[in-house]
């Protein structure tokens, strides 16, 4: 009877070891065994002890085109040549136009004017979306409030600045002018101007070829140096 006694002892001292287990680990259920090891909720590596934090290192920036880099060099530049402009005075980013015609555009230009609206944004400067209507229409072809038809928009923007901008096509490559200018007294409070070779926007344009279409009228050339890229897709 007497050497009965140190084995219930033992087996009521460990029983109430692990009731005193059970009480201090209340998320004992949430152990798991990663590589053979068991990993405990108080664990220095485990995932439910990680702050959730965004790395941006780590998860990487959205995969950027040849447009998007030029429109971030050139809003990088109108940045630094800026004089007057507020980053909480109201900017507008306008379609940039042909050089020759104020009134034509084309895709090249209507990329590049949503990648300078990105680009601007990143700067922390305060955009109008002129595109935006003013009321959501529910259509077969989606919901939609994007438009491009003056009467579907608002009038009373409270616009003090916008970024005008021209685009010029050689032999070699594109030519853009861009300028933002206060519309209350038309003073360009900043500008900039580049060249990008035919080459670097191969995505986007086409080089030279003997034969061309521009404004209904065929060129033909021998000489292709004397010739102009072209928009891809371009109907001129």
């Amino acid at each position: 009877m007497q050497q009965k006694y140190p084995i219930l002892a033992l087996i009521l001292t460990t029983m109430g070891l692990a009731g005193c287990s059970n009480t201090v680990n209340q998320a004992q259920n949430l152990d798991y065994v990663q590589d053979g090891q068991r990993i405990g909720y108080q664990d220095q590596n485990d995932m439910y002890q990680e702050k959730l934090v965004y790395d941006i290192n780590a998860s990487g920036l959205a995969p950027k085109g040849q447009v998007n880099v030029w429109a971030e060099k050139l809003v990088n530049e109108l940045v630094l040549q800026n004089d007057a402009l507020r980053p909480d005075q109201p900017l507008l980013i306008t379609t940039p136009v042909l050089s020759d015609d104020f009134n034509q555009t084309n895709e090249l230009a209507f990329q590049l004017q949503q990648s300078l609206q990105a680009a601007f944004h990143a700067h922390e400067f305060n955009l109008v979306d002129l595109n935006v209507a003013n009321s959501l229409r529910a259509t077969d072809h989606g919901e939609l409030i994007l438009s491009r038809n003056w009467e579907l928009l608002p009038t009373d923007l409270p616009v003090s600045h916008v970024l005008v901008s021209t685009l010029s096509f050689t032999n070699e490559g594109v030519s853009f002018n861009g300028r933002v200018v206060d519309v209350t007294n038309n003073r360009v409070v900043s500008a900039v101007q580049s060249f990008v070779a035919g080459q670097s926007l191969s995505g986007y344009v086409l080089p030279a070829n003997k034969v061309q279409t521009r404004g209904g009228i065929i060129y033909r050339t021998e000489n292709t140096k004397e010739s102009r890229y072209t928009v891809l897709g371009d109907e001129q």
